[in-house]
């Protein structure tokens, strides 16, 4: 599983300014929900829809919500500060899923944070 947060840190200076809490949030079975076409199959359909358009698949998708982090407010976040915090959110987010992975069949899936 795949998380496109390592330069993603407008949310968290965001969360600073207004001392608002981050809240880790995780959702297994969205990937599955639905399929991925090589791109010949996906060329012979018109932008990439068959006739009916997209359908997902039955698949069950979980979100499994953690612990708050709660956050003192700082009007003028320094880059320390934004850093700090970003790194305690990601920790929280992998603590979040290696929790949680087994309960939804993702015990072999690594995730990766990128």
């Amino acid at each position: 599983m795949i998380f496109y947060l390592k330069k993603r840190k407008g949310f968290i200076r965001l969360a600073l300014e207004n001392g608002v809490s981050l809240v880790p949030v995780i959702t297994f079975g969205e990937n599955e929900h639905y399929q991925q076409y090589k791109n010949w199959i996906s060329n012979q359909w018109v932008c990439g829809r068959s006739i009916v358009g997209y359908l997902p698949l039955r698949h069950p998708v979980t979100t499994v919500v953690g612990k708050p982090i709660h956050v003192n407010q700082i009007i003028d976040p320094s880059q320390t500060d934004i850093d700090q915090l970003h790194d305690q959110y990601l920790q929280a987010v992998e603590q979040l899923y290696n929790t949680n992975k087994a309960n939804y069949g993702f015990e072999n899936v690594k995730l990766e944070i990128i």
